[in-house]
């Protein structure tokens, strides 16, 4: 009961007031656990609890607490946070915690560090299908290059490669001997620096087409165009969704994160 009322209280922060229709939480994590614990609570209907890393921590957030990921170079262990096994694969196959056709928003209160430089990973899945290639869906932040980054799976017969795309094959369980998609990469680059050593609320909204629009404190930094729209992520192979880090528990995050809220419209298919 506890799971869900938090679940209704949370879905309605996040619609505006007046709003019809807002999309619904998908997970969410708000990282308020004790340093003690070692799982942290997925408050939206699926229950993605997260397994931090040996090397992650938990420091003080914008309310209660937030997730922190130290450099891996100077930890014995993984940094960020992760989750594989039956409940992600369902997530996964549903479309939930990837982009695809239909409307799909991540959104996550962040604070960088003031010296930070390299690029590190807010939010990742990775499918692994047999063969070798892992299909990855990234958001990252480059703090040098005053960057969001994406990194996703488009069409492969929407468009002709770029500078930034790879053709990318992975089985097909039920249908032909494989299927092709082509791994992309997007920048989102402000107008404005992105700030630093204040917490600060970052929405990515993927509006189901091709149009990907940044939100820095709910108003537009930056908008780009996914040449040949998202790819949905296979649900049919294993998965690991990571936070702070990537799926190896590496790149880690140049700062703090706090509130991490993924919503999806179930009625764009």
């Amino acid at each position: 009961m506890a799971r869900r009322l938090r679940f209704a209280v949370l879905a309605g922060l996040l619609a505006p007031a007046g709003a019809i229709g807002a999309p619904p939480v998908a997970a969410s994590w708000n990282f308020d656990e004790k340093p003690e614990v070692r799982v942290l609570a997925d408050a939206g209907p699926r229950g993605l609890d997260l397994q931090p890393g040996s090397g992650a921590e938990t420091v003080g957030g914008r309310k209660g607490n937030a997730l922190r990921s130290p450099n891996a170079a100077s930890r014995d262990g993984q940094v960020g946070a992760a989750l594989s096994g039956p409940a992600l694969g369902a997530a996964v196959a549903a479309g939930d915690l990837s982009p695809g056709t239909r409307r799909w928003t991540l959104s996550a209160v962040l604070r960088l560090d003031a010296s930070a430089t390299s690029e590190g990973v807010l939010y990742e899945l990775a499918v692994h299908p047999p063969g070798g290639t892992t299909l990855v869906f990234s958001v990252a932040v480059s703090p040098s290059e005053n960057a969001f980054i994406v990194r996703h799976l488009g069409r492969a017969s929407a468009a002709a490669l770029d500078a930034s795309a790879v053709r990318v094959a992975f089985p097909d369980p039920g249908g032909p001997p494989h299927r092709e998609a082509i791994a992309r990469t997007v920048f989102l680059v402000p107008g404005e620096p992105l700030p630093r050593e204040r917490w600060f609320r970052a929405e990515l909204d993927f509006a189901g087409g091709n149009a990907l629009n940044l939100r820095i404190d709910g108003s537009t930094a930056t908008a780009a165009t996914m040449t040949g729209g998202a790819e949905t992520m296979p649900g049919e192979f294993p998965a690991r969704l990571a936070i702070g880090a990537d799926h190896a528990g590496r790149q880690p995050f140049p700062g703090a994160i706090d509130e991490l809220v993924v919503l999806t419209d179930p009625d764009e298919r």
